[in-house]
Formats: C-alpha cells, structure tokens, sequence
C-alpha cells in the first residue's frame, strides 16, 4: 500500500523500525521519524505519522506562502 509523504523503513541490519514522513514545498524540507517501538506498535505509529502529516498538509493551506515557518513549528514540538 502506498501512502503519500510516508516511508516504512524496516532493516534487518539497523535498529530502527518504523515510518518516516518528508514533506517537501517551495524548496523547504521537513522529515520527522515514527519508531514502532516509541508508540508501541506498528500500527500506532503509522496513526501517529498520519496524524502530523494531516495537521501539516493543514496549516500549509492556511499559510501557503510560509512552508519554512510551519515545518519549524513542527520540527520543535
């Protein structure tokens, strides 16, 4: 199933096993991680990637012009 701006990353190599979301306007870049193990489970973290991407995609309506401002807002909470 493919999800627009999310990423599942599961190595067997690397510790980390979870979902990645990266959003990407007018030049500006924001990337924050999902572990599975920091929600619990693979499904939580997925509701918690969808979540976020839902409140940015959002507020990047209402502030088309500032996509730096709102990934930085993001990015410290």
């Amino acid at each position: 199933m493919k999800i627009r701006n999310i990423t599942r990353y599961t190595y067997e190599r690397t510790a980390f096993q979870g979902w990645r979301l990266s959003i990407c306007r007018n030049g500006h870049q924001f990337t924050r991680y999902f572990s599975d193990r920091q929600y619990g489970s693979e499904e939580a973290a997925l509701q918690a990637a969808l979540e976020m991407r839902s409140r940015i995609l959002s507020d990047l309506k209402l502030q088309p012009g500032e996509p730096g401002a709102v990934f930085d807002h993001y990015l410290s909470s």
